[in-house]
């Protein structure tokens, strides 16, 4: 029902889609060059869009320095969770740590943007009780769900739960530890620590006097909630200090906490969780090797920094260790063997927007496939294993999201060409379909999506698959990214949000937003005789909705291979109420990169033709720096976009180069100092 209630809502916003048909804007993209009136990209919330400005600008390297200015910025859900070792996807444990309401903007481009995000009334009730249970886990090496080897293995702390009445010495200690390895994730500075000692010292004289392992228990429950919720825990800093030249450098522990976030989605150092045999880090904690760099000033060196990110992006691991936060056994050994840390895996993940699938309800997911036998009850092998393919909830094996994930994974780990890799791949990850724990309907058909009845052994190299060339190429091609770039029937217009993505995040156009329009389109009825391509055309086929749409249907209408689940079409209604063949030809004009106009026989070929594009690259680029940065590119970051282009281009198309070229940039490493008054 929950699947259903989300459908619904999406499928409104679909329909809001298409009756968005508007007029060509006063002021707005020229359509033959896909830009529009120069801009400067500006703060999340800005009326004006990055993609605004030409691109070729964005990459006419003129020695200027970057002037974004020094932050603050409030941590998100998914690295607070991290942060406290918590599971962010609701698996085998942590679930109370994932429940805090430290969402980013809706309204934001990546989940990576903080300006403006800030913590209220409402938001402190909820994250309380989470924050006491978090406390729990810091009174001492045996108490609390999730138990931390620290508290094990530093004697030093000890006294803070054994003493009756601890020393000044011993709760300074004890307090310097839990700021800098589980709240703050930097040392405490003195007025920071002063003021938590004066508060434990209070807390600590409330106690009964007959002392006892539940009231000290209680007492340090209190203490760290009250930690928690300071300034330094649930913002992090990119302040700096003053060069005398208008610029500020960051300082160690700010660049150290800036690369773990962005690499991993958790602050360096933090304590790891204990749970035998297993512990999710070393003793170290999270990133400890960034957190010495820190120490010992070698953060600041850009070959350190280099050998950080080689080793921190991902890598190959069968028993996939690093899931150990959120599957046990017999999940983990069920994933394809290459992995991506936290912070890379999440910029694919918005990026190419693909986890929105387990939210959109499909009706009849099969239909117009090979698989489509006209069979409607709700308890047919294909509905089984569809939900499946969202849940998981038949067994243990993956599902489409993580399909995805694993899809991704490997092309950026072989770092070889990603970008041509990512959009025109034919090795996909699939579900098992036999010896997988569970046999019956609900996994026997879960290669469908792909086109594929074969039955798949419970092997990582029989669940590698290489589709046929003419059916699938790459990501835009993964029936997760069609399905959740699709409506909720088989003849919905999902080549408006295919187009639409397409003309944004890869060739970094503009299309006006739902506020430019003028013009109400209405799309018809479902018909046997009219398609999605035809519905679409009668919607918004007049001259006053081109000025939108034809920015967006040529390019999603070469999805129509597709129906709306992301499966193959193998028929498509006729004009006579029969069938046809289905159809994805288009003839593309007018858009950025010449190379890209022509005819294109189907998504298939325009992977391939995207993949071969400089203009798609540079915005590939852009994309990169806009998460990895938290903000919108503008003019002033130049010489930094061109820097990372040439860097893929010098190593042979390597993501890996990409970041390392971002992240020992000065655009990584200083910022602008902030006008009076700014």
């Amino acid at each position: 029902m929950s699947a259903r209630r989300n459908g619904v809502r999406t499928c409104v916003t679909g329909i809001l889609m298409v009756l968005g048909a508007c007029t060509q804007p006063q002021k707005g993209p020229d359509a033959s060059d896909g830009g529009g009136p120069s801009a400067d990209g500006g703060s999340v919330g800005s009326e004006l869009s990055p993609n605004l400005i030409p691109q070729e600008e964005l990459f006419d390297c003129r020695g200027a320095d970057s002037d974004a200015p020094t932050r603050i910025r409030r941590i998100n859900r998914w690295q607070w969770t991290r942060n406290v070792g918590g599971s962010v996807t609701r698996g085998w444990t942590g679930f109370s740590f994932y429940d805090n309401p430290l969402d980013p903007d809706p309204r934001s481009p990546y989940g990576s943007y903080a300006a403006d995000d800030t913590v209220d009334e409402s938001m402190v009730e909820i994250i309380l009780p989470i924050v006491d249970e978090y406390g729990a886990t810091w009174a001492g090496p045996y108490t609390g769900s999730n138990r931390l080897d620290l508290l094990r293995e530093d004697k030093s702390l000890r006294c803070m739960w054994e003493q009756t009445q601890p020393s000044t010495a011993c709760i300074r200690n004890y307090l310097a530890t839990l700021l800098e390895r589980g709240v703050m994730y930097r040392p405490a500075r003195a007025d920071e620590l002063d003021r938590l000692t004066a508060f434990t010292q209070s807390v600590l004289a409330q106690e009964s006097s007959d002392g006892g392992g539940g009231t000290r228990t209680h007492s340090l429950s209190r203490v760290v909630t009250a930690a928690t919720l300071m300034s330094g825990a649930l913002f992090r800093e990119e302040l700096g200090t003053p060069s005398g030249d208008g610029r500020v450098e960051l300082g160690e522990w700010e660049l150290a906490q800036q690369l773990t976030y962005a690499l991993g989605e958790r602050g360096p150092g933090a304590v790891p969780t204990w749970r035998w045999p297993d512990t999710s880090a070393s003793s170290k904690g999270h990133y400890g090797d960034i957190a010495d760099a820190a120490r010992d000033g070698g953060i600041r060196s850009a070959e350190v920094v280099g050998s950080l990110i080689d080793q921190h992006l991902g890598g190959v691991d069968s028993t996939r260790f690093d899931l150990v936060q959120d599957f046990g056994e017999p999940e983990r050994p069920r994933r394809g063997e290459f992995w991506l840390s936290d912070g890379v895996a999440n910029f694919f993940r918005q990026w190419l927007g693909y986890t929105r699938v387990e939210a959109i309800f499909k009706e009849r997911p099969e239909a117009t496939s090979a698989f489509d036998d006209g069979e409607l009850s709700s308890y047919r092998a294909q509905a089984a294993a569809w939900e499946n393919l969202l849940s998981g909830y038949y067994g243990d094996e993956s599902t489409l999201i993580q399909q995805m994930d694993d899809f991704v994974a490997r092309a950026v780990v072989n770092d070889v060409a990603v970008l041509e890799t990512l959009l025109t791949s034919r090795r996909f990850f699939l579900a098992a379909t036999r010896d997988s724990g569970f046999d019956g309907n609900a996994t026997r058909y879960t290669g469908q999506p792909y086109g594929t009845n074969a039955e798949i052994a419970a092997t990582n190299d029989a669940r590698w698959r290489t589709l046929p060339e003419a059916e699938r190429a790459g990501v835009l091609t993964h029936p997760a990214w069609l399905a959740s770039h699709g409506g909720n029937f088989e003849d919905d217009p999902s080549a408006v949000h295919r187009g639409k993505w397409v003309r944004e995040n890869l060739l970094c156009g503009y299309v006006p937003p739902l506020s430019s329009v003028r013009v109400l389109a209405q799309v018809g009825p479902h018909a046997p005789d009219k398609n999605a391509r035809a519905r679409l055309e009668d919607a918004t086929g007049k001259s006053e909705c081109q000025g939108c749409h034809s920015l967006m249907n040529p390019l999603g209408l070469t999805f129509e291979i597709y129906n709306h689940a992301g499966y193959l079409r193998t028929r498509d209604h006729a004009p006579d109420g029969g069938w046809m063949a289905p159809n994805g030809q288009v003839m593309l004009s007018h858009l950025p990169d010449p190379g890209l106009n022509g005819p294109v026989r189907d998504a298939v070929e325009l992977s391939e033709k995207l993949a071969a594009s400089g203009h798609v690259k540079r915005c590939f680029v852009r994309q990169t720096f806009r998460y990895f940065m938290g903000r919108d590119e503008n003019r002033s970051d130049a010489c930094t976009l061109a820097r990372m282009e040439q860097a893929y281009d010098a190593h042979q198309g390597s993501f890996k180069a990409l970041l390392t070229a971002l992240m020992t940039s000065d655009t990584w490493t200083t910022r602008r100092e902030p006008a009076r008054g700014e």
